[in-house]
């Protein structure tokens, strides 16, 4: 017996070490990459992944990665990496000159939309998304790759042309952000070669390089053992395998080719201090970065690391409420931080952050509770069981950036499927032991940067570094509470619903929705979806808002909302809720602006009825507290005190106060003006807008179980309460005003000018009216960056943007905005007049009709393969009173669009005599 107990002994201890011995050298073993893609390299080195992706339909997206950004340029070459991705669009091998956006804009890809590249420090990227059920324009896709990886043609009038241009993108970048950045990249990369190699590069280089210099950079590094090409769509694999290996297989590395080196910022293990004085900044800011070298997530042991350190962002961000004060961010040059970060009004940092910083004692040393830990990964694996649902619906832009990353990082794309697999295994092994020594290895007083910020008036509130290490210390030093984790064990409701009935139900077929009526008069449509597998969004209004407030009760009525959500519905605060609903895909807000009040929300079919139980508690039984009320209002106040006097925000005060007509109720934000905000008034208006539920409209969109949905409708939407009071809401007359208006805002010492064009008046709100606006602003957009930025190379970005309202007045607005150097702002201005005073004579050249025609079609015909499109048109049409079938007229109406109807929409409406014009100058000196 003895020797068979031993025995059997020997058996259960091997039984036991051979998992672990498994499971070490599993850990040691490469993830597994994506089975879904295909990988490939040619005999020169280029690599290429195709997956295939039916979301959405008829549609790929293609990208170009080569390694080489920023960091490869020589101090003569900064600013060059960002030039050779500007002059692909200049003109390649096929596609010379401005042939290559033409040619994509009529074919419906938009130009900045959707065809577009950036570069970073390490790498440069190009975009371009196109229709897959056209072979030509495919074969035409492959092509442009194929001449953006070697066949640019970089003519030095191409270069002279669009150095201007880049100059001008430079011009719109400058500001208190890029100054900062500037400042401050040095010390976040620890003087690495990356603080000096921000991509935009400097004036001197871009007024100087030569044609040369940039082919020589091109020449350099743009070769097929550093390039890969990303394909992900609707496509045949095979055949586009095919395609690529007779495309790039010709593709040569340089004769001499050079060493392409791998750059890293890396930890020095010291400490380091800076401050940042800005006329700008407002306040004082205090941020606080411990830093942790990171690396590509190549095997089982890097997964669970990373995994880990999710987990453990996630638990920081629950106690800190989501708030942006503390979390993990990524660094530049291969850094990862732990950082604090703060603004506080001067004299009031000591106090701020000694309160973050005993909430993260708390954490260090008395660690998580078992209930926070629990509810964090119920959480975690809801978001992973909901991808693995969606694996057939992802989008190709999820896919195709997972595998990027693998070319550009080596970091694996194991995909969802094996994703999902090693959570499941990796997080039961995760102790709360283990996640709570986390605390320890991040908030750490080595590799820490410390930079302070203020204006030169605040200058003397700026704390020292030996301050800030005495108030981290001094925290130490005090009593430590403990952390109280308030969970409750109630129904959420207070009062259980009694459910009222349908009364009609009407199928629309050729939407595919169905209309149904309840006993308490609430309207609801459903439309039935398989874009998504488990997602339903959905949105309900009612006609009122904030319009039926009085003048001096308009900020406790548009914030109403806010503060009742902050306070939470039934029996449960709004921090409560989070851990009754943990597990659940439930968001549901409710909303009140100008002229309506309602909810949106989205969740999936297994938590709809929690979605709606939370729905009919915030209508029914909506909590007041004075705590979440005063926490909402006192971050307000210190939001608006800690201002910065940025001229941007200057200027959009000034411009929505004019639009505005100067009404009191675009007045801009103050100090007097928070301080109006009532609690018990906002809770008593919010009450009095959602008292009565007979005005209100519900959508429901996505994949819905049509039988179980309607005793959910009846129980938690037919129960609402219900007085008939049809309301409307009141016009309070705050329209853009007529006449010929202007007005410049002299603020910030940037030499950077904003320009502002507003042309508006009545509208006549027809189906047909609505798609010739369309097609003034669309073939406006174009007309204005042929002239504006290609031809006069005076702006970046001009940009036209078009709004019509039915609601209470029948209106139009059409907007122009740019960008420029001060003293080109009137030459610029009646260049853009000029283009507008064409359309209403001659209308849109019929190419730039086409172009407008190509790309409304392929964006109905992607778009409408996606919730969010059905949910906002619906939207958008019940709250017009328009038909819902009109989306099926859309295409026999954009086809009778002709160039003559579209300028004749544009003399009857835009008027001369109704123009404003806004212009942001810097300071006088």
């Amino acid at each position: 017996m003895l020797v068979k107990y031993k025995f059997l002994g020997f058996l259960s201890m091997a039984a036991l070490c051979l998992p672990l011995a498994c499971k070490t050298q599993l850990d040691t073993q490469s993830l597994p990459m994506d089975p879904e893609v295909r990988m490939g390299k040619l005999p020169n080195g280029f690599t290429y992944y195709i997956r295939k992706n039916k979301t959405p339909l008829k549609q790929v997206m293609m990208y170009l990665a080569v390694k080489a950004g920023s960091i490869l340029e020589t101090d003569q070459q900064r600013g060059v990496a960002h030039f050779v991705e500007h002059m692909s669009f200049n003109g390649t091998k096929h596609f010379p000159k401005k042939e290559l956006s033409d040619y994509l804009e009529r074919s419906g890809v938009r130009f900045g939309a959707d065809i577009n590249a950036n570069t970073t420090p390490d790498e440069t990227v190009y975009q371009l998304p196109l229709p897959s059920d056209s072979p030509e324009l495919l074969a035409n896709g492959l092509q442009i790759m194929r001449d953006w990886a070697q066949d640019a043609n970089i003519e030095p009038e191409d270069v002279e042309h669009e150095r201007h241009v880049i100059l001008e993108e430079k011009r719109v970048r400058q500001g208190l952000l890029q100054r900062f950045q500037e400042q401050s990249i040095s010390i976040y990369t620890n003087g690495s070669r990356y603080g000096s190699r921000l991509p935009i590069g400097t004036e001197e280089v871009l007024l100087k390089v030569s044609p040369e210099e940039i082919r020589s950079f091109y020449k350099d590094w743009y070769r097929p053992d550093l390039q890969a090409l990303l394909i992900v769509g609707d496509i045949d694999i095979n055949q586009m395998e095919k395609e690529i290996k007779a495309k790039f297989s010709d593709l040569k590395n340089p004769e001499k080719e050079k060493n392409r080196p791998v750059y890293q910022a890396k930890l020095t293990g010291k400490n380091q201090y800076m401050q940042f004085i800005d006329p700008e900044w407002g306040g004082i800011s205090v941020e606080m970065a411990m830093k942790q070298e990171t690396g590509a997530i190549v095997t089982v042991t890097d997964y669970r690391a990373n995994l880990l350190k999710n987990l453990f962002g996630e638990m920081v961000a629950a106690r800190f409420r989501q708030l942006p004060i503390v979390g993990l961010v990524p660094l530049t040059g291969g850094l990862n931080s732990f950082y604090v970060n703060i603004t506080t009004k001067p004299a009031e940092t000591e106090p701020a952050l000694k309160s973050v910083w005993l909430e993260l004692r708390k954490m260090e040393e008395q660690g998580f509770t078992q209930a926070e830990w629990d509810r964090v990964k119920k959480n975690y694996l809801l978001k992973l069981s909901e991808a693995l649902r969606e694996k057939d619906k992802t989008a190709s832009k999820t896919l195709i950036n997972s595998y990027l990353q693998h070319f550009l990082t080596g970091t694996i794309a194991p995909g969802i499927v094996k994703d999902y697999e090693l959570t499941n295994e990796l997080l039961p092994d995760i102790s709360l032991k283990e996640m709570n020594a986390q605390m320890k290895i991040y908030l750490k007083n080595t590799d820490r940067d410390i930079i302070v910020k203020s204006s030169a008036a605040n200058k003397a509130f700026l704390p020292t570094e030996a301050a800030i290490s005495e108030w981290v210390e001094n925290v130490y030093t005090q009593d430590l509470p403990p952390f109280v984790d308030d969970a409750l064990d109630l129904p959420l409701l207070k009062k259980e619903p009694k459910s009222g009935r349908i009364i009609t139900v009407e199928d629309i077929k050729a939407v595919g929705l169905q209309k149904i009526t309840l006993s308490n008069g609430v309207k609801v449509i459903l439309k039935k979806t398989d874009f998504q597998n488990n997602q339903i969004l959905f949105s309900g209004f009612a006609e009122g808002g904030a319009s039926l407030a009085t003048d001096a009760d308009y900020e406790s009525a548009i914030h109403a909302a806010n503060i009742i959500a902050a306070a939470g519905a039934g029996n449960y605060d709004q921090q409560q809720l989070g851990k009754l609903l943990a597990g659940k895909q439930v968001q549901v807000s409710p909303f009140i602006v100008d002229n309506y009040q309602g909810f949106s929300g989205n969740t999936t079919k297994a938590d709809l009825p929690a979605a709606l139980e939370l729905m009919y508690g915030y209508f029914t039984e909506p909590r007041k507290s004075e705590e979440s009320y005063q926490t909402l209002i006192g971050r307000t106040r210190e939001a608006l005190a800690t201002k910065t006097n940025d001229p941007n925000q200057i200027f959009t005060d000034t411009v929505n106060l004019v639009l505005g007509n100067y009404h009191v109720r675009r007045t801009p934000q103050s100090l007097s003006r928070i301080s109006s905000i009532n609690l018990d008034k906002a809770f008593k208006i919010y009450q009095e807008r959602f008292a009565d539920a007979s005005g209100f409209t519900f959508l429901f969109v996505g994949n819905l179980d049509l039988k179980t949905i309607r005793p959910l409708l009846e129980k938690y939407i037919g129960s609402l309460p219900s007085k008939g009071l049809q309301e409307h809401p009141r016009d309070l007359g705050i329209n853009i005003p007529s006449g010929r208006i202007a007005k410049t805002v002299y603020s910030g010492a940037v030499q950077k000018a904003s320009v502002i064009l507003v042309y508006s008046g009545d509208f006549n709100y027809n189906f047909e009216n609505t798609m010739k606006m369309n097609a003034v602003a669309d073939a406006l957009n174009i007309s204005m960056n042929e002239r504006l930025r290609n031809q006069e190379r005076g702006t970046y970005t001009p940009n036209v943007r078009l709004s019509l309202t039915k609601y209470l007045k029948q209106r139009f607005s059409l907007t122009i905005s740019f960008d420029c150097a001060p003293q080109n702002v009137g030459k610029l201005i009646a260049s853009a007049q000029d283009e507008v005073n064409k359309m209403k004579i001659a209308g849109p050249s019929p190419e730039n009709l086409q172009k407008f025609k190509a790309a409304r079609k392929v964006g109905l015909e992607t778009g409408s393969t996606n919730n969010d499109f059905w949910l906002d048109y619906l939207l958008g049409q019940e709250m017009n009173k328009e038909s819902l079938t009109e989306f099926f007229d859309y295409d026999a109406a954009l086809n009778k669009v002709t160039v003559k109807s579209v300028q004749e929409a544009a003399a009857s409406f835009i008027q001369d005599k109704n123009c404003i014009r806004l212009v942001l100058m810097p300071e006088k000196k």
